[in-house]
Parts: structure tokens; C-alpha cells; sequence
């Protein structure tokens, strides 16, 4: 899968947001979303005009997203990194994700590798783990 990463983010009217990037599969956009700020991975084609299968809150700052995405490689990771809040389900997986078991390991709904624990007080994925 060719992922391009756009030097200058593309307006996005339709999601009133920006295009970050894109690969075979999607078009990953941010938008702001209240007091977050989402990265979404908006499928291509006709699916994508009634949704998006993937999404991640980042704090109120354009910049974390999109630095995020710039470092992200959607072929061999699964999500992108320094998200707070993953309001989708399933978690996405990488078509060739066993490139990069490290970097794939189970994470919490908050982003946390669940076995270095959350930083979220109350993270029902670290039920108990204490």
C-alpha cells in the first residue's frame, strides 16, 4: 500500500476538515470536534460519503495531529501515535502490522500499551491490573 503524505494539508468542505494523508484504502483528515481535535481515516469511494471507520481524539492542537500522521505508516502500524481517546471500534489494524509487533501492541482506549499501564484514572481496559 502507497501511503502520501500531503505536504500541505488538502480543505476537506465535505468533513470540514483538513487531509493530512492518504493510502489505497483511505484519507486520513483532521477536524475539530468540540473540545478535541479528531483524525479520521475516511474510507475511499462511496463509503466514504457516510462515514469513517476510524478515529482518534488528540488535544485541542492541530500540530499534535498532524505531526501524528506525518511520523504514522498506516501500511505496518495500526494507529498513530499520541491519541487520547479512540471513539471507534474496531481498532484498526495494519495490513502488514507484523513489520512492527512492538509498535502494535494492545493499547488502552486512551492510546496506552496496556501493559505499561494507562495514565487515565478509572481506564476500564486496566480493570484489575493494579
Amino acid at each position: 500500500m502507497t501511503v502520501t503524505h500531503h505536504p500541505e494539508p488538502l480543505l476537506d468542505e465535505r468533513w470540514q476538515g483538513e487531509e493530512l494523508a492518504a493510502d489505497d484504502t483511505h484519507r486520513y483528515l483532521w477536524l475539530w470536534q468540540g473540545f478535541n481535535i479528531r483524525l479520521i481515516a475516511v474510507p475511499r469511494g462511496e463509503a466514504g460519503e457516510w462515514g469513517y471507520d476510524h478515529g482518534w481524539c488528540f488535544p485541542r492542537d492541530p500540530a499534535a495531529a498532524k505531526t501524528a500522521v506525518a511520523a504514522w505508516n498506516p501500511d505496518t502500524q495500526d494507529e498513530p501515535a499520541g491519541w487520547h481517546k479512540r471513539p471507534t471500534v474496531p481498532v484498526r489494524q495494519a495490513p502488514h502490522r507484523e513489520q512492527e509487533p512492538d509498535y502494535n501492541r494492545p493499547r488502552c482506549v486512551h492510546g496506552c500499551y496496556v501493559h505499561d499501564g494507562c495514565r487515565t484514572i478509572g481506564c476500564p481496559d486496566q480493570e484489575g491490573r493494579r
